[in-house]
């Protein structure tokens, strides 16, 4: 198996390790023991012999003196000093560096004995007695003399043995590094050979299951390595084979697979009567139908994109945001074969599934029918509101001349239906001049006067002009402005309307003594956004996507309109850029707003 192969490569490297470690641990062992040992005995005796030398020395002062003076001071001062040779002595019989020269102590204690009896008879006799130093001049002088010698072949004896200590220390030295040298020589070469080893029968076939894995990374997957043991080296060969012939089995089926959904694709795309590209996340157009290739080689662009379509492509790449519009206003016009065509893009972003962007798919949705239809729908409402709007002009003016019993006095009943009809016709005249309104505002023609206005005095004056109405119906208006606002390039008037549209229906649908809120706020965008808040009955969640729909009215409402001022509101916001919504819940009143970018500095 390749781990008890890998084992039988590191027991010798662990075994020679071991073995050094042994060795060195010895030969410290003994340099440390042994021979730290005997220099401590060899100091031990060498102290005992400057020890014994000074007292013998004062023993030999002590018997000089006691000739001539007090005997008892001496004989304390010798007794003192003859202890202390005493002890120094005996203690070197069981030291092991001076114990081999035991007829040298011996001889040593036996003339200190005779000393020490000398001694103590001189110390007995009177002072100054020829006895006393009869005993001094032939007895303890003689002692003394052969004491020192004693002392002397001692002092070398040990001296010697401090020499011998340190050659044997340097001898250790010299030989710790040269076994060490030699085990470390030893051990770089087994550990070579079995690297050798390893290599040839691990590292090859290692090496080869990584260059056949990078062959089958750039795609070559008819890859096969050799299998040249049983151990689990073996078994990952067999393992790899058996993996490079199923990826390439899967790729033969997945190769098949991938040529019928693309031809599925193309046959689906070709389906299309519309012209559909799909662009690579570089903006490179990778595929497209035949709707485009013949739109493109009408418009001869060689395989690119409408230049506002590129842009459009580019931002959505960009942001990573699909590209919807939902009315007119993003209707590309292109002059194909003579006529004008209007496309609707709409530009989605295809996703992988780890949801990174892979590209976009960008369709031009044919609506040059529907661009004709809206506008004859547009000019037939205007046509048919101005037209209707002289005659009715006139029957109010016969109403109002009626009231005022210019042709004749009229009974009560024909008042009540005289006022009635010109109530109708009053309120017919307001909603064909909103329809008015918004056919010009639709098709362009009403022109906007802009200005830049800071946003504080733009709500002010609204607020101003609104105030009255919210006396009326006991309602407050409270406003409030985020400072630091950019100025917004405004038609004054036009966006006055939108203002007093939003907050006149939040009067209507208050109650009294509620409060209305009038702010104007930064967005995340830098644009700044207005909006006009109530406390009223709110507007269910299904309602509010057709709120500013023209004629939409809410059901269940008793309030009056034709449902025209919000669809005004809108069409005026959309003219100045900018956006529109509302924000709603039933119970809890409802939110309308608007945004608008901010005004360019002047350079």
């Amino acid at each position: 198996m390749l781990r008890a192969r890998i084992l039988l490569n590191l027991i010798p490297r662990f075994a020679i390790l071991i073995g050094v470690s042994a060795l060195a641990l010895f030969l410290f062992s003994r340099m440390t023991g042994n021979v730290g040992q005997t220099l401590v005995d060899n100091y031990q005796t060498d102290v005992a012999v400057q020890s014994m030398r000074m007292t013998l020395a004062r023993m030999d002062t002590a018997l000089q003196r006691a000739r001539s003076e007090e005997k008892a001071a001496m004989r304390l001062m010798f007794d003192t000093n003859a202890q202390l040779f005493q002890e120094s002595l005996e203690s070197q019989f069981t030291n092991h560096a001076i114990a081999p020269q035991l007829d040298l102590l011996l001889q040593l204690r036996t003339n200190f004995q005779s000393l020490a009896e000398v001694g103590a008879q001189m110390l007995a006799s009177a002072t100054g007695s020829p006895k006393q130093r009869t005993l001094y001049e032939q007895q303890a002088v003689l002692l003394t003399n052969a004491l020192n010698p004693l002392l002397d072949r001692i002092h070398e004896i040990t001296h010697d043995n401090i020499i011998a200590t340190g050659e044997e220390i340097q001898q250790i030295n010299r030989t710790i590094p040269s076994l060490l040298i030699l085990a470390l020589v030893l051990a770089l070469g087994i550990s070579g050979y079995a690297s050798f080893k390893l290599d040839r029968t691990i590292l090859k076939p290692i090496q080869t299951l990584t260059q056949a894995a990078r062959a089958i990374g750039h795609g070559n997957l008819d890859q096969t390595v050799p299998v040249l043991s049983n151990d689990e080296l073996g078994e990952l060969a067999v393992t790899f084979n058996k993996m490079a012939a199923q990826l390439n089995t899967y790729r033969q089926s997945t190769t098949e697979q991938i040529i019928r959904l693309h031809r599925t694709m193309e046959a689906a795309l070709a389906s299309f009567s519309d012209p559909v590209f799909i662009l690579d996340t570089q903006g490179r157009v990778e595929l497209n139908n035949r709707a485009a290739q013949t739109l493109s080689a009408q418009l001869n662009l060689d395989g690119a994109l409408p230049s506002r379509l590129a842009e459009a492509t580019a931002e959505v790449l960009r942001t990573n945001l699909d590209f919807l519009p939902d009315s007119f206003d993003e209707v590309l016009t292109l002059r194909v074969n003579g006529e004008d065509k209007s496309f609707l893009p709409r530009i989605h972003l295809m996703r992988a599934t780890d949801a990174r962007p892979v590209g976009v798919a960008a369709v031009l949705h044919d609506v040059t029918r529907f661009r004709l239809l809206d506008d004859a729908k547009t000019n037939l409402v205007a046509t048919v509101s101005h037209e209707l709007k002289t005659p009715l002009t006139s029957v109010r003016m016969v109403l109002h001349l009626l009231l005022e019993k210019s042709l004749g006095a009229l009974n009560r009943k024909q008042a009540e239906l005289v006022e009635t009809a010109r109530k109708d016709s009053e309120r017919l005249i307001r909603m064909l001049d909103e329809l008015l309104d918004i056919a010009r505002l639709e098709a362009g023609a009403a022109s906007l006067v802009k200005e830049p206005v800071l946003p504080a005095d733009l709500v002010q004056s609204i607020v101003a002009e609104a105030s009255r109405g919210a006396t009326e119906a006991a309602v407050t208006l409270e406003v409030t402005v985020e400072s630091g606002l950019p100025p917004v390039l405004v038609d004054r008037q036009k966006i006055g309307y939108v203002f007093h549209n939003f907050i006149s229906n939040a009067i209507k649908y208050s109650p009294r003594g509620g409060q209305i809120y009038v702010t104007a706020t930064a967005t995340a965008d830098r644009s700044v956004q207005f909006s006009v808040r109530d406390h009223g009955p709110g507007i269910p969640l299904e309602f509010q996507v057709c709120i500013f729909d023209r004629f939409f009215r809410v059901p269940g409402q008793v309030k009056r309109g034709a449902g025209l001022g919000l669809t005004i509101a809108r069409e005026i916001v959309i003219a100045h850029g900018g956006r529109v919504g509302v924000r709603s819940q039933p119970g809890h009143g409802s939110e309308f707003f608007f945004a608008l970018d901010g005004a360019s500095p002047e350079p």
